[in-house]
């Protein structure tokens, strides 16, 4: 009985090592990552306007030069909705496509796998109007279809949980500023408005080598 009790103990001291150590192990790694949540245009004229929070997804991808930073890049897509009046049906719809570069500081909450972060970074900011859900509003006269890209940048904050297996699930927060005013195509409505929005996700990655390194140094973390 005591043997068996002793390899149990033993197993669960060499997972638990090998938790932590590939946590430290991050160093050289990347990651390609899903998340997926739920956004709202919070100013604008026209995109802060909108009825409630609508979908976002998400396609991440993370290299980590260090313990402590990474790099993230990004790109996705979101909604809101809108009404024309009073008691219509959502009938307008604002569309963007966010796809961000930025920097990601994190550091581990105690002897866990909880990984606090702040990011922030710069971005292109497709944005689109639409009638319907099939089709594109007009716009000069009904020449153009009412979509651009303008630049903007993020904030985020969050954290990440990372599994022994090179897996890790994360929850994170992110603000976008849009600058998309004086818009030389489109000089009213839509096109001639900053704009931000809001998004909580909820994602999971898996890590992979990109080059062989070993070990991160002690302290490292």
């Amino acid at each position: 009985m005591s043997k068996r009790l002793g390899i149990i103990l033993s197993i669960a001291v060499l997972v638990a090592t090998a938790s932590v150590a590939w946590g430290a192990d991050i160093v050289g790694r990347g990651s390609i990552g899903l998340s997926g949540g739920g956004m709202l245009f919070l100013s604008g004229d026209q995109f802060g306007n909108g009825n409630s929070g609508r979908p976002i997804g998400q396609i991440v991808f993370k290299y980590n030069f260090s313990s402590r930073l990474a790099g993230v890049l990004e790109s996705g897509f979101g909604w809101n909705a809108y009404r024309n009046g009073a008691g219509s049906e959502d009938d307008t719809l604002a569309t963007v496509i966010p796809t961000t570069l930025g920097l990601e500081y994190r550091t581990r909450y105690g002897e866990t796998q909880v990984w606090p972060h702040l990011g922030a970074g710069l971005g292109l900011y497709s944005l689109g109007v639409k009638d319907t859900y099939r089709t594109w509003a007009r716009a000069n006269n009904g020449t153009e279809r009412l979509t651009w890209t303008t630049p903007g940048v993020y904030g985020r904050v969050g954290g990440e949980y990372l599994f022994s297996n090179g897996a890790s699930i994360n929850l994170d927060v992110l603000y976008h500023q849009i600058f998309s005013k004086s818009t030389d195509r489109f000089p009213d409505r839509w096109g001639n408005q900053n704009t931000s929005f809001g998004e909580v996700r909820l994602g999971v990655n898996y890590y992979f080598t990109l080059k062989q390194s070993g070990p991160a140094p002690p302290g490292d973390e």
